[in-house]
C-alpha cells in the first residue's frame, strides 16, 4: 500500500513539474516575442556581461559559526545574540570605549603592584620609613619600542648661530605673544558656547605658558594649552558631598561628549590615573591651524604653574626664559609626559625655579628668593640682591643641567620652591619607592614638594623606567653643553629604540 502511496506522489509531482515548466515556456514567450531582434540581442549582451562581471568578483570564504580560530582555541559561537532582542545597538564613543577597555587592565596592574609591594615592605623598609610615608608605583611600567610614523618629526633649525644666538632665537619663537593669547582665549570662548546647554553655571580658563603656535615634538602628547572648567561641587541624591574624583570624571565625560558632538573639537586621548583626570582634544585655532588641549574640570595645578610663571617672570625676566627652556627640552626629549611615568610641566617648572633659588653657585647668588610668602597670601617676595646679573638664560639653562647631573641628591634632597634652599625631605612628605620590574630591586625615586600642598610628592608619578631616563637626558643634556655642540642637536626629538635589548622587557 505503502509503495502505491509514493507511485502516485512521484506522478503528481512529474505532472506538477510539467505543469510549472510549461507555464515558464509560455511566460517565456509571451515577454520575447513582442520584442525585435535587436531588442534581444542586446538583452542576451547584458545578461553575458553581468555574469561575466559576476565571475570576476573576489570572493570571500567566510569561517563557519564553529569552525575553529587559528590560534588553536576552543571554537565559540559568533555573533551569538538572543532572539528576543531586536533593540538596536548602543554605540560607545571610541573615547569612553578606548577608556573603558584600559581601566580593567590599570585594575589588574595596580592589584599585581600592591601585592608586590606589600610582600617586599613586610620584609625590608627603606631608612626605616613609615608605611604611612612610603608609596609606590602602580602604574606599570615598560619600555616604549619605535613605531613607523607618517609624519616623522625632525629637529629644529636655526637660522643663527652659536648658542646664545640659538637659544635667543628659540626664545622668540617659544615665548608667549598675543596671536597665541587670542588663539587660547578664542578656544575658551569655543567651548563656553558649546557647554552652555550643559554646564551653564560653569566657569572656564585658558593658560598657556608658552606659545602653542609654535608647533613642536610631541604637541598632542604634552599640549601646552590648558582649559579648566570651574564647577562647584553638587551635593548627592543622599544629600552628602559627591566624591570629587567621580564628579570629575563624569563632568569631563559629558563635556568631552558634547565638544566632539558640535565638531568643532577632535578627541586624541584621555589620562584618567592621576589625581587631576583630564581629556586631550585638538580645537580649531583659525586660519587652518589646530591647537592641542588639555581639558580638566576643577584643576589647580594650571592656575598654579600660570601663577609662578608670572611671578617669577615679575622677579627677573631671565626666570620666565629658563622655565621655558626647560619645559621646551623636557619635552622633546620625551621625559615631560605624565601619562608614561614622567614629570608633568608644572613639575618641571618647580625643578627650573628651585634651580634658581638654589642651585647657583655661592660666589653668584640666589636669582630667586624663596616663595613661602606667596604661597601662602600671593604676595610677591622681595627679589633677591643677586650677583649674577650677568648671566643670560643661555648660560643658567647650561647650569640647570650641570645642577641636576652632578650636584643636586636625589635620594636624600628634595625640591622645595617654598622653603628655596637645599634640605632634606620634610617628614610630611612621602618617601617615593620605586619597584624594578623583578618586584626585588628598589631605588628612593625623587621628592619634590608641591608648594601648595606640602603634603604631596610631585614624584610619585615616576616608575624606574621614567626616573632612569630623566637621569640619562641629564646626563646627554650637560655632555652636549659641555662639548660646545649646537642648540639643535641637544633639542633632537627623542625617539625609543627599535628592538628591546636581549634580556630587558621579559617581565615588563
Amino acid at each position: 500500500m505503502s509503495f502505491i502511496m509514493q507511485t502516485m506522489n512521484i506522478d503528481s509531482l512529474r505532472k506538477a513539474d510539467g505543469r510549472t515548466a510549461t507555464l515558464v515556456v509560455a511566460a517565456t514567450l509571451c515577454a520575447v516575442l513582442p520584442l525585435e531582434i535587436h531588442h534581444l540581442l542586446a538583452g542576451l549582451v547584458g545578461a553575458l556581461g553581468y555574469m561575466l562581471f559576476q565571475a570576476l568578483q573576489p570572493k570571500v570564504q567566510r569561517r563557519s559559526k564553529l569552525s575553529p580560530e587559528p590560534t588553536g582555541r576552543t571554537p565559540q559561537l559568533i555573533d551569538q545574540k538572543p532572539a528576543d532582542q531586536n533593540l538596536p545597538e548602543q554605540r560607545t564613543p571610541p573615547w569612553r570605549a578606548s577608556s573603558l577597555a584600559a581601566a580593567g587592565q590599570r585594575r589588574a596592574a595596580a592589584l599585581a603592584e600592591d601585592q608586590r609591594w606589600s610582600t617586599l615592605r613586610s620584609g625590608n623598609r627603606v631608612n626605616a620609613v613609615a608605611p604611612s610615608q612610603v608609596s609606590s608605583t602602580t602604574s606599570p611600567s615598560k619600555r616604549e619600542v619605535r613605531k613607523p610614523s607618517a609624519v616623522p618629526v625632525h629637529a629644529p633649525t636655526f637660522q643663527a648661530s652659536g648658542w646664545e644666538a640659538e637659544v635667543s632665537e628659540l626664545l622668540q619663537r617659544i615665548s608667549p605673544t598675543k596671536e597665541s593669547n587670542a588663539a587660547v582665549e578664542a578656544i575658551v570662548q569655543a567651548v563656553r558656547r558649546s557647554l552652555l546647554s550643559a554646564l551653564p553655571e560653569a566657569e572656564v580658563a585658558g593658560f598657556a605658558c608658552g606659545n602653542p603656535l609654535s608647533g613642536t615634538a610631541f604637541g598632542v602628547a604634552v599640549p601646552e594649552a590648558d582649559i579648566v572648567l570651574t564647577v562647584k561641587a553638587m551635593p548627592g541624591r543622599s544629600g552628602k558631598s559627591t566624591d570629587m574624583g567621580k564628579l570629575q570624571k563624569a563632568l569631563i565625560r559629558t563635556c568631552t561628549d558634547k565638544l566632539v558632538g558640535s565638531g568643532a573639537f577632535k578627541f586624541r586621548r584621555s589620562a584618567f590615573r592621576g589625581s587631576e583626570p583630564k581629556v586631550t582634544l585638538i580645537a580649531p585655532a583659525g586660519a587652518g591651524q589646530s591647537i592641542p588641549i588639555n581639558l580638566s574640570v576643577n584643576a589647580a595645578s594650571p592656575f598654579q604653574c600660570a601663577a609662578l610663571f608670572e611671578a617669577c617672570g615679575r622677579l627677573d625676566s631671565r626666570a620666565k626664559d629658563v622655565i621655558l627652556l626647560v619645559r621646551r627640552w623636557a619635552k622633546d626629549r620625551g621625559v615631560s609626559h605624565a601619562a608614561k611615568g614622567h614629570l608633568s610641566p608644572y613639575t618641571w617648572t618647580l625643578l627650573a625655579i628651585y634651580y634658581l633659588q638654589a642651585g647657583l653657585a655661592t660666589e653668584d647668588g640666589p636669582l630667586l628668593p624663596p616663595l613661602a610668602s606667596f604661597v601662602k597670601s600671593s604676595q610677591l617676595p622681595m627679589a633677591s640682591s643677586a650677583k649674577s646679573g650677568s648671566k643670560t638664560a643661555a648660560e643658567l639653562f647650561k647650569g640647570f643641567l650641570d645642577f641636576y647631573t652632578h650636584h643636586f641628591d636625589w635620594r636624600n634632597e628634595a625640591v622645595s620652591v617654598r622653603l628655596g634652599q637645599r634640605s632634606p625631605p620634610a617628614p610630611s612628605l612621602p618617601v617615593h619607592v620605586l619597584l624594578h620590574s623583578d618586584g626585588k630591586t628598589t631605588q628612593v625615586g625623587p621628592s619634590i614638594e608641591d608648594p601648595f600642598e606640602a603634603s604631596e610628592n610631585l614624584g610619585e608619578c615616576m616608575n624606574w623606567l621614567a626616573f632612569g631616563r630623566l637621569r640619562e637626558e641629564l646626563a646627554r643634556g650637560h655632555e652636549l653643553c659641555s662639548s660646545g655642540d649646537s642648540l639643535a642637536l641637544l633639542l633632537e626629538p627623542w625617539s625609543p629604540p627599535e628592538h628591546q635589548q636581549d634580556g630587558q622587557g621579559q617581565q615588563e
